[in-house]
């Protein structure tokens, strides 16, 4: 009984002991985060890369359509930290430690420091049900991007294609009217979805002024079965009884307010990568 007894004190004194400690670490870790200064870059401990990631595309997710065709738009505020998050998540799937991240990171750092505090855009435009879209010019031509400033006059806003499924090509189609042997040729770009990266230096996050999409110019003639009212993507061939003209539609706008987007804070791992690297 004497052993038993003893046994039970033991591990009561044990269970008080790693009591204890808990507290005291506790209490270090409280005091530690209530030593820090004023204007310390705080960083968000609790979601990984992925979860930033999605974060800076929820950021304001927008779709619109009218004649035939859907816009999608997402935005994110920084370019740069996009582009670094993407690789870090990459990097880290791979199973790399800290200092092989970092050392990764740096070529990368690199290509897209360029991008810092640009306004980065991930676009999509399709036709709905079997309509197509059909292109005469580049896309910055037909996506018109505008925005207000009291620096300028002008309200139109540049932007740089970063990527583009499938690639903005002009190739020669033949177009028939009512009837199949009335027959013009153009160069054109036809298609049934598109996504485009993009970014932009003139358009600004701090501007609290709308940010404006417009798809404008654009014909739109659906996939059918007769071929005098059709689409033919592959032979790259268009029947419009209405001719070239009549195919002419007003796509969507996309409306975009940089005064609602609420900036996500980067996983603490991620942020002391970049401070490695210089960022500021």
């Amino acid at each position: 009984m004497k052993g038993t007894n003893f046994q039970e004190t033991l591990f009561m004194n044990a269970k008080k002991t790693v009591s204890r400690l808990a507290t005291v670490q506790f209490t270090a870790v409280l005091i530690a985060s209530l030593l820090l200064p004023v204007g310390y870059l705080a960083a968000e401990p609790v979601p990984g890369i992925g979860d930033y990631i999605d974060d800076l595309l929820a950021m304001q997710p927008l779709s619109k359509s009218r004649g035939g065709v859907r816009m999608d738009i997402e935005v994110v505020h920084d370019a740069y930290l996009y582009m670094m998050a993407k690789k870090y998540e990459e990097y880290e799937n791979y199973g790399f430690d800290e200092d092989l991240i970092v050392s990764k990171l740096k070529s990368d750092h690199t290509k897209y420091k360029r991008y810092q505090n640009r306004l980065y855009f991930r676009i999509q435009i399709a036709g709905e049900g079997s309509s197509h879209v059909i292109f005469d010019k580049k896309l910055q031509s037909h996506l018109e991007v505008t925005q207000k400033s009291k620096k300028s006059i002008f309200n139109k806003r540049s932007y740089h294609v970063l990527a583009a499924n499938p690639k903005v090509k002009f190739s020669r189609w033949q177009i028939y009217g009512k009837s199949l042997t009335r027959l013009s040729t153009k160069n054109l770009f036809g298609f049934d979805k598109m996504r485009a990266e993009v970014t932009s230096l003139s358009l600004k996050a701090d501007n609290k002024e709308p940010i404006y999409f417009r798809l404008k110019d654009i014909r739109v003639q659906k996939k059918g079965q007769d071929p005098k009212e059709s689409i033919n993507i592959v032979s790259k061939q268009i029947g419009t009884k209405k001719g070239w003209n009549g195919l002419k539609a007003y796509g969507p706008t996309i409306v975009m307010t940089p005064g609602n987007w609420k900036v996500p804070l980067p996983p603490q791992g991620f942020l002391g990568a970049l401070n490695k690297l210089g960022y500021k």
